[in-house]
């Protein structure tokens, strides 16, 4: 066993954390504990509230690592205490167990941190309500002895509502780089016939979208934009993946437009390389969303992006111009010209390397990284 000891709380196992966490348990340089604070997984909240499907995950064969799955605060606490960890990151304070955990680890004596996506850009705090999240925020953050944020958005939300400045070491909702762009890759080789497969053709200009059809996510200021890129770019087509209530909405809109739109419903996990493979855009259109994981899903496919201002990955891994543009949540226009503008550019690996590199600055090696240099710090 070594002496070096990490626990991580959260309440159920994601698609991009359980491969991380299985990568972990193979490093030597410390040790891990996930603490699941969610003891069933068949219950409503492994169903997307959003569309009312539940995730298919099919690409996790197992948790490989130390964990346990316990909901009580309490034995939550005698759990983690028992193995003396130098450092316990909970995400976030959903359920109430993890934020009373947090105050029982902090009266123990063990260093917490807090894993947080929260953004200023996405938080309301304004009149009663804000100022009352912004004293609950000033109290709650300065409980703890590092911050964890998801991204610069998300560290810059941490720094401005607390009074007490933390150490800082980020946690991104990261990929599976290497599984994405070795996937992609294979599918590439196939690229013309999986395309035939879809009835589309080697020469389109395929735009993706992989999104929940609810109003949120914006599925229809997509589908616009492209119907009317579509008025220049005859050979444009919308490869749409996902599902929602907003279905009947998009289908209708492509009644009158015979083949120009490619729905194959909602995707497993695993389906996911082949559709970013046969793609030459990517687009996230939302109207709210702090991260945006597929964002970095494309991007280490080798696709250029495009997302709306509301998108806060943007701030991780845009390179406007280079590796993909920004458009105004909710701006038809404006994404119609960008989608004119990328199509009319001459494919070469320099877009391809841009996109890859930048996915790849936040891996799961930079999580990695960044727990040793919190545990190191505690030296």
């Amino acid at each position: 066993m070594n002496s070096k000891k990490i626990v991580v709380v959260q309440n159920r196992p994601t698609q991009f954390d359980v491969p991380l966490y299985a990568l972990a348990h193979r490093n030597s340089d410390f040790d891990l504990t996930v603490f699941y604070t969610e003891v069933s997984t068949a219950d409503d909240a492994a169903i997307d509230q959003e569309i009312n499907i539940p995730p298919q995950w099919d690409h996790l064969l197992g948790l490989d690592y130390d964990h346990v799955f316990e909901s009580t605060a309490f034995r939550l606490w005698r759990g983690i205490i028992a193995l003396h960890p130098q450092h316990v990151v909970i995400c976030g304070w959903y359920p109430r167990s993890q934020a009373l955990l947090a105050l029982l680890l902090r009266l123990s004596g063990i260093r917490i941190g807090v894993r947080s996506d929260n953004t200023l850009e996405h938080t309301n705090l304004s009149g009663f309500y804000g100022w009352l999240k912004r004293s609950v925020m000033f109290v709650w953050l300065g409980l703890f002895h590092a911050w964890h944020p998801v991204g610069t958005l998300a560290r810059a939300y941490v720094q401005k509502l607390s009074a007490i400045q933390r150490p800082v070491y980020y946690f991104p909702y990261a990929i599976d780089v290497d599984w994405f762009t070795e996937n992609a890759a294979r599918h590439h080789v196939q690229r013309s016939e999986l395309r035939s497969q879809l009835g589309l053709a080697a020469d389109d200009y395929v735009v993706l979208g992989v999104m929940k059809w609810a109003t949120r996510e914006d599925p229809l200021t997509l589908v616009e934009a492209l119907l009317g890129a579509a008025i220049k770019l005859p050979n444009i087509k919308l490869l749409l993946v996902g599902d929602g209530p907003l279905k009947p909405e998009v289908m209708q809109r492509f009644a009158e437009s015979t083949g120009r739109l490619v729905a194959p419903g909602y995707a497993k996990y695993s389906e996911l390389p082949m559709y970013y493979a046969i793609a030459d855009i990517f687009v996230h259109p939302a109207r709210s969303e702090p991260y945006g994981v597929s964002v970095q899903e494309a991007m280490a496919c080798g696709l250029p992006v495009i997302v709306s201002d509301k998108v806060g990955a943007a701030a991780e891994f845009l390179e406007l111009g280079s590796n993909g543009d920004i458009f105004p949540a909710g701006n038809v226009l404006d994404l119609t010209s960008l989608l004119i503008t990328w199509a009319k550019k001459t494919p070469d690996g320099s877009i391809q390397d841009a996109a890859l590199r930048k996915a790849r600055d936040w891996s799961y090696a930079l999580t990695l990284n960044e727990w040793k240099r919190c545990l190191d710090a505690r030296r």
